[in-house]
């Protein structure tokens, strides 16, 4: 039976690779791992193969969702009277940089968009109407968005 001192004299304490072998190793695990990061979303955007091995990149997916880009315009009479931008409807000067996902004011449905314009609606004269007339922001791209009368939107709450 070999003693300790012999086992470690001759290299047979473990199964550990040389240190030159190691850092090869270490350098392919490595290699391997930056592969699958870049090449990862390359089948679903080449060859539209879908698969959770190989997750597709999704920065910054949904900022723009909900966001409208186009114009308010109060109307009298079939004559338009005033137009604003949807911030100019809010009185914002820009959308929030930093909480955009939490952004109150997004529109996912055409009826959304009353409570986007609740201010337009509550200062519009009698007889006056607020249509909108633009786009919205969808996971599809901009989808266009035309709402003659959007304060109608909110009488039916009003009346229960």
């Amino acid at each position: 039976m070999a003693s300790q001192d012999q086992i470690a004299q001759h290299g047979l304490a473990g199964a550990a690779p040389p240190p030159g072998v190691r850092a090869q190793l270490r350098r392919g695990v490595f290699g391997l791992i930056a592969l699958v990061i870049l090449l990862g979303p390359a089948p679903g955007q080449l060859f539209g193969l879908h698969s959770p091995a190989l997750r597709e990149w999704v920065m910054y997916s949904g900022v723009g969702v909900g966001l409208l880009r186009g114009r308010f315009v109060i109307e009298e009479a079939g004559r338009e009277i005033a137009a604003m931008t949807p911030l100019q409807a809010l009185d914002l000067k820009r959308y929030p940089k930093v909480k955009h996902y939490f952004f109150e004011h997004r529109v996912f449905a055409p009826a959304d968009l009353a409570g986007y314009a609740a201010g337009l609606c509550a200062a519009a004269g009698p007889g006056q109407t607020v249509a909108y007339l633009g786009e919205v922001g969808t996971r599809q791209g901009w989808q266009p968005l035309a709402v003659a009368d959007v304060c109608a939107a909110t009488l039916p709450e009003a009346g229960q």
